[in-house]
């Protein structure tokens, strides 16, 4: 299973987003990942509207938008003017998610649900044949400690997915993935990760070799 890895801008450093950006335009990688935090759902304030647009008009990579906000949905008919290709919203902060996933779906744009470590799978599944992807967060949003009781979560969803003939989901880790934590969600049963840091704070400072080390993770390399 080819493993790939969506580099998380969260990561890099705010001073020089345009030089992150450029590093990973040279990598393959399928989307660049961007966090939208609004100081309530998370602590932090994060890229707002005015930067996705400024991003997206500096790059053609396809962009991932993960709005880690309360009522997400007041965010969705800019985020589609701008122009980005897929958006995540979590299943705790919005109250209206059949209305967003529609309002999504109707401009063609990619739709995902998040889910926290300490919430149960259940709050996806009425919504599950209707999503494109599924992001797990392996840490809690607006930190980066790696959660490994996500682990297992990844492995029932994974088997729920295929029990329900949706193979074709997207399943996403993101928080705390690094080289020691990737082999372990990739042997649950994970598609793509998200790393911020992992990418763009590698100890080599070296964007496309964090990125190889990540998707060529295997459970050999974990720690026991």
């Amino acid at each position: 299973m080819t493993i790939r890895v969506a580099p998380a801008l969260l990561g890099a450093d705010p001073l020089n987003l345009d030089t992150a950006i450029t590093h990973v335009e040279r990598i393959e990688v399928p989307y660049l990942h961007l966090d939208v935090m609004d100081g309530h759902y998370t602590d932090d304030i994060n890229f707002g509207l005015r930067t996705i647009a400024a991003v997206r008009e500096r790059t053609h990579m396809p962009l991932d938008i993960h709005l880690q906000t309360l009522r997400p949905e007041r965010y969705l008919d800019a985020l589609i003017d701008i122009g980005v290709e897929r958006v995540s919203i979590h299943v705790d902060a919005c109250d209206q998610i059949a209305t967003a996933l529609d309002t999504l779906q109707s401009a063609g744009i990619g739709k995902g649900l998040v889910l926290n470590p300490d919430l149960p799978l259940h709050r996806l599944e009425p919504h599950l044949d209707r999503l494109d992807f599924v992001i797990l967060m392996t840490s809690q949003p607006g930190t980066s400690t790696f959660d490994p009781t996500v682990v297992t979560k990844i492995k029932t969803l994974r088997a729920l997915l295929t029990e329900r003939f949706l193979d074709t989901t997207e399943l996403v880790a993101d928080g705390g993935i690094t080289d020691h934590t990737a082999p372990h969600v990739i042997a649950a049963g994970i598609d793509t990760l998200v790393a911020a840091s992992g990418v763009f704070r590698a100890a080599d400072a070296d964007p496309h070799a964090a990125v190889e080390r990540l998707a060529h993770a295997n459970r050999s390399t974990a720690p026991q």
